[in-house]
């Protein structure tokens, strides 16, 4: 499903008139989507990461690797996580999503210079707390529900056929 989730919200950013690359690799890690677009005031960027979800059955986040160990739990368990720890496994995922030094490298050759800014397309989540400490980071949340409502409801985009095109066609019968 994440690709099929990508692939949309890069149909929703294209009909935005975003410019976008999709699936970068950085080491063994990859950017989602990046996507800059032409504004009065310059050049708008955006980094994106997706993860959708209908039925979760864990943290978006995992224990960092001494949360692990420390707790006895693997990196990905679905055991109930106290504040403390859920704050610092999302503060390690938005490193690892979005702040590290590699990401920051490849955006910035890019494009030098400019401001860019972060945002999460999500899912259902099990744990909606989780949601609020990754927007304590500076990270706009955006439900795909609404990436799909506007490119259902948007009839009238003056751009057809980018990758997304033929599954917005086929999403329009609802």
């Amino acid at each position: 499903m994440a690709l099929l989730a990508e692939t949309l919200v890069e149909e929703w950013l294209n009909r935005n008139r975003f410019f976008t690359m999709r699936g970068i690799k950085v080491g063994v890690d990859e950017i989602d989507l990046l996507a800059i677009c032409k504004t009065d005031g310059g050049i708008e960027a955006r980094h994106y990461e997706v993860q959708v979800s209908t039925n979760p059955i864990s943290y978006i986040s995992k224990l960092t690797a001494e949360q692990s160990k420390e707790l006895g739990k693997a990196r990905g368990s679905a055991f109930s996580r106290e504040d403390s720890v859920l704050e610092k496994s999302v503060e390690e995922w938005v490193e690892k999503k979005f702040t590290s030094k590699k990401k920051r490298e490849v955006r910035d050759h890019l494009c030098p210079g400019v401001e860019w800014k972060y945002y999460f397309v999500h899912g259902n989540v099990r744990h909606p707390t989780e949601l609020q400490l990754i927007a304590g980071h500076q990270i706009e949340l955006i439900p795909f529900q609404d990436v799909l409502k506007e490119l259902c409801g948007n009839k009238e985009s003056m751009f057809k056929g980018g990758s997304g095109s033929d599954l917005v066609e086929i999403m329009s019968f609802l």
